[in-house]
């Protein structure tokens, strides 16, 4: 009796044991299930923000050179002319002033001096503010004022005589009153050294735009940009002198234009490549702003055929997962709200937003590896 008693005792035992053993095993396999499916998704939608730079970089026509841009140079001869107001004021004698047509019937060109005398049937006097020259068998416009500024408040159109000039004369060299001259106080426009200034600066615009896209056209399919690196002027002529009389005058040119050539898309992937490296660690370049893209040619040398362009180029850039501010140390055990408050304190973080699962678990995992930085639409 003694010896079965123990026995049942010793089988109890095992049985207990081995009861804790599993219940243990499955409480391991439990802690260990809880910590390997437990995963945090911290998926980020960065900011785009601004990189820019400056190079200059060098253009030369040896297709052989290493570095560099390969470009064309072509030298073309090109006319520009430009019919500009005039932006100055005179004032004129008297306190009535208009315009007359003068006439000349004769084969001759016939000459008028500064203040010839023009008479109205009515015997009002006008005045020519300017002396003038009326080509043979032509007419001419000019400015006039009056000799009694109180003599009258209008002058209908009428033919008038120039009494300075013999009776058969008369017959032939006249004027002619077209509208009607009120009795107001005028200024007449004349010329300045600005508005010829102007009107050559009109010039370049035309001459260049003219040379570029006549070169442009015969450079072929490939897109190109052609620049003026130089001009010189081989002619030119200004058809009135400054301080003349005159609402309107012409200038025109003959220059000789300097124009070089360099395919586009190349300037495009070297500032592309400028631009990237200012890109700093964990950041990626999304785009060029094509918009404050710019460049100009400087320092050309005519004998070398060679120049350097000075390129700005600006872009976005956005985060990238490897960023230091998405360290997983920094969000190990938090909950989904104090990460989300960590990572918008960053200007270049637009939002924030973190799953977990499964659906027990409610703070991020201890285990890095159990940690998923996503960078959205890094691409748009």
């Amino acid at each position: 009796m003694y010896i079965k008693a123990n026995q049942t005792n010793i089988g109890e035992s095992y049985k207990k044991m081995v009861l804790g053993f599993v219940l243990v095993t499955v409480l391991l396999v439990g802690i260990i299930f809880y910590f390997s499916a437990s995963k945090a998704v911290v998926e980020v939608t960065p900011k785009a923000t601004k990189v820019e730079t400056d190079f200059v970089a060098d253009v030369t026509t040896d297709a052989d050179a290493s570095g560099g841009l390969v470009a064309q140079v072509k030298e073309v001869e090109i006319e520009g002319s430009v019919e500009e107001e005039s932006s100055g004021l005179k004032d004129l004698e008297g306190n009535s002033i208009g315009k007359v047509m003068l006439y000349n019937k004769r084969p001759e060109e016939q000459s008028l001096v500064k203040t010839t005398r023009l008479l109205t049937p009515d015997n009002v006097m006008l005045r020519l503010v300017e002396s003038v020259k009326i080509p043979a068998g032509g007419q001419l416009e000019v400015d006039v004022y009056a000799d009694d500024s109180a003599a009258f408040t209008s002058i209908a159109p009428v033919k008038l005589t120039i009494p300075g000039l013999s009776p058969s004369m008369q017959q032939v060299v006249f004027a002619e009153i077209k509208a009607t001259l009120l009795s107001t106080g005028k200024s007449v426009k004349v010329i300045k050294a600005v508005d010829i200034a102007r009107a050559k600066d009109k010039i370049d615009e035309q001459v260049f735009a003219k040379g570029i896209d006549e070169w442009t056209k015969d450079l072929g399919e490939k897109k190109y940009t052609v620049m003026v690196v130089s001009k010189k002027v081989l002619s030119e002529s200004v058809s009135d002198s400054i301080d003349t009389v005159k609402d309107k005058f012409t200038v025109t040119q003959k220059v000789k234009l300097t124009l070089i050539a360099f395919e586009q898309d190349k300037v495009i992937e070297l500032a592309a490549a400028k631009l990237q490296a200012n890109v700093v660690a964990g950041q990626q370049l999304l785009s060029l702003n094509m918009q404050n893209f710019s460049y100009k040619v400087q320092n050309f040398d005519e004998e070398k055929k060679t120049a350097n362009i000075r390129v700005h180029v600006e872009g976005d850039v956005v985060l990238k997962a490897d960023n230091k501010i998405f360290d997983k140390d920094r969000f190990a055990g938090l909950n989904p709200k104090a990460v989300e408050l960590y990572l918008s304190n960053f200007e270049s973080v637009k939002s924030v937003k973190v799953n977990l699962s499964p659906f027990w678990v409610k703070s991020i995992p201890n285990l890095k590896d159990h940690i998923f930085i996503t960078v959205v639409n890094q691409t748009q």
